[in-house]
């Protein structure tokens, strides 16, 4: 089977590779799926580059070999010992996460975090289910938790991004205030076609400072949900109401946060970190909950599972350079056929 591999942490474009290895036989609890298509998320390519692991480019990978990926969608190969026969079957469509190896033809996927799809959402949502619905939910729970709803305003950064849009339309429907902040004034009329309700910002405008007060109407700030890290979130929190929390989320900048040490105890502001990573850690009716939630986003919303571009598992460079791209319009998905 092909799959996605690379030895040593580095530039994507350059360090990825696709190779051809054996295929895995599941093991008890275990699925094998023919993986037919799976996103390039952002987390997939800093985990390349060794950010996760604070590994210097170039440097090997300790197994010899990684294969990048833990989201897809695609069809039940094999069941393994254990895997209730009633729910998966050789042929079931399933999407799954979290899975390592999504990038390869043939994945192993723990039974516990494959969901039986529904024959009304398309494959192209269906490999785009988990990681940033999932996403969206839990800073929705962060948010709530630190105070945003109808007395409290909530912003979001880099608001054209996938998962900020799925978090703005929960937040809307939840009835709690929210603006969205993008990086130039070309996005904020392709956001607020997708969220009319949705007062968009653009930080390249002189005014913007003026523009958000205005939208925030008096509302306190208290929460800023940040994706970006660097001199915007620094700012922003800067502006949070006594009491008020940064929940970061990611790091597109890769640039330091600078925040006023007296700012911690004079006004009681907080920073906290919200990761999908810690979602499996989660109890079991939660993650079912969030399961359920993520398929009525993708039925009630499906203009919020965009996808930009759809490259073969061969075309693995040119997807992940089309990924960075400042406006893709849409996921990028790598595919591979079925059998």
């Amino acid at each position: 089977m092909r799959i996605v591999q690379y030895h040593n942490y580095g530039n994507p474009e350059q360090v990825l590779r696709v190779n051809g290895v054996a295929p895995p036989a599941p093991g008890a609890g275990q699925l094998l799926v023919r993986v037919l298509a799976r996103p390039v998320h952002p987390g997939d390519l800093l985990g390349i580059e060794g950010r996760y692991s604070g590994a210097r480019a170039g440097a090997p990978v300790a197994a010899g070999a990684a294969s990048p990926g833990f989201e897809g969608m695609g069809v039940v190969e094999a069941v393994g010992e254990g895997v209730a026969a009633e729910t998966f079957t050789p042929g079931t469509r399933v999407a799954f996460f979290p899975a390592g190896g999504a990038w390869g033809e043939l994945a192993l996927v723990p039974a516990q975090f494959a969901t039986v799809l529904p024959d009304d959402v398309p494959d192209s949502a269906a490999a785009q289910l988990h990681v940033n619905p999932l996403t969206a939910q839990m800073l929705l729970r962060a948010a709530l938790a630190a105070g945003a709803g109808p007395g409290g305003a909530m912003v979001l950064t880099a608001a054209g991004s996938a998962v900020a849009r799925l978090l703005a339309a929960l937040a809307l429907d939840a009835g709690v205030p929210v603006i969205g902040l993008v990086r130039s004034s070309l996005g904020t009329a392709a956001l607020a076609a997708v969220h009319p309700r949705l007062a968009v910002i653009a930080t390249d405008t002189p005014d913007w400072r003026a523009d958000l007060e205005r939208a925030l109407g008096g509302t306190p700030l208290r929460v800023v949900l940040d994706a970006v890290g660097g001199a915007l979130p620094s700012e922003l929190f800067g502006r949070l109401a006594p009491g008020g929390t940064l929940v970061s989320y990611g790091d597109l900048t890769a640039e330091p946060l600078s925040i006023p040490a007296l700012l911690f105890s004079v006004r009681d502001l907080h920073i906290e970190g919200v990761s999908v990573g810690r979602w499996a850690g989660l109890p079991l009716e939660q993650r079912r909950a969030d399961v359920r939630g993520a398929l009525d986003l993708a039925l009630r919303h499906p203009q919020l599972f965009e996808v930009g571009a759809s490259y073969d598992l061969e075309q693995v460079g040119a997807a992940v350079a089309h990924s960075q791209r400042a406006r893709k319009g849409g996921a990028v998905l790598l595919t591979s056929a079925a059998a």
